[in-house]
């Protein structure tokens, strides 16, 4: 039987997102683009899963852009990759991120933003 892991609450939305790498993961398979973009599908106060077409290895570290519909900051926190999941024989794939450098007013207004939709 499989253990919940999350510690933060997650919602489901749809989110347009730009990120840049700022260091590349250890597995150097995958070679993604210095900058790209994709759409969240789920979102908490640790982290992120969206969707794009370029793969990245598991621990290459980004950052952010993320303008939020309610939110009139945008908002640039740092992350790194923790899932990479590859659907429809490399068509999209899934990126989990774990935020690691984040001022504490964009905590807060991620937190904030979570609340409002709950």
């Amino acid at each position: 039987m499989s253990q919940e892991r999350r510690v933060y609450k997650r919602i489901s939305e749809k989110i347009h997102l730009t990120y840049r790498v700022i260091q590349g993961g250890s597995n150097q398979l995958f070679l993604p683009k210095d900058k790209g973009e994709g759409e969240t599908q789920d979102i908490s106060e640790g982290g992120l899963l969206f969707h794009t077409k370029e793969p990245m290895p598991l621990g290459t570290r980004l950052e952010l852009e993320l303008h939020f519909p309610d939110v009139k900051y945008v908002l640039y926190p740092k992350a790194r990759v923790v899932r990479l999941e590859e659907f429809k024989d490399g068509e999209y794939y899934e990126i989990g991120l774990e935020f690691n450098q984040m001022f504490e007013d964009e905590k807060k207004l991620i937190l904030e933003h979570i609340h409002r939709l709950e």
